[in-house]
């Protein structure tokens, strides 16, 4: 699985958990009359509760707030994803322009869809490395530990 695709997978779980937990939350706020008037009390109002602050109002709000968390996660994550993808392709195409000036065109197309494929069949056939694993298995094997994958 490209990296790309990893963080977008991961990302929009872990926006839909929250998304969830706050409609969730909201739910069981809208039958829960009391957390109208705890809000009330936390905004600066004792004995006098907000008359526009019901359990309606309070339940929409915090649905709302979870919903924006969730998709501002969600846009963020996607900038720096197109982020990383412009800087990548802006790396090809300085590489594909300097061998187009020193070979020639038709040396650099075929540099180029050999390069592709390379990337392609290496991020198809190598693990993805989640949280380390490539450096906890270097330093494992210089450590002399022998891992092995269980039988």
């Amino acid at each position: 699985m490209p990296r790309g695709q990893f963080y977008t997978v991961f990302t929009l779980g872990f926006a839909a958990a929250i998304a969830l937990f706050g409609i969730a939350g909201a739910c069981a706020l809208l039958w829960w009359p009391p957390a109208a008037y705890w809000t009330a009390w936390a905004f600066g109002a004792p004995g006098k509760p907000l008359t526009w602050m019901t359990p309606t109002v309070f339940s929409f709000v915090v649905g709302s707030a979870t919903l924006c968390l969730a998709y501002s996660l969600v846009t963020i994550q996607q900038a720096l994803v197109r982020w990383s993808g412009d800087r990548l392709i802006a790396k090809l195409n300085r590489q594909y322009n300097m061998i187009a000036q020193l070979q020639g065109q038709e040396y650099a197309d075929e540099f180029m869809r050999l390069q592709a494929q390379a990337m392609i069949e290496e991020s198809e056939g190598k693990p993805f490395n989640v949280f380390g694993r490539e450096k906890m298995l270097h330093a494992a094997a210089a450590a002399g530990v022998r891992l092995q994958p269980p039988t």
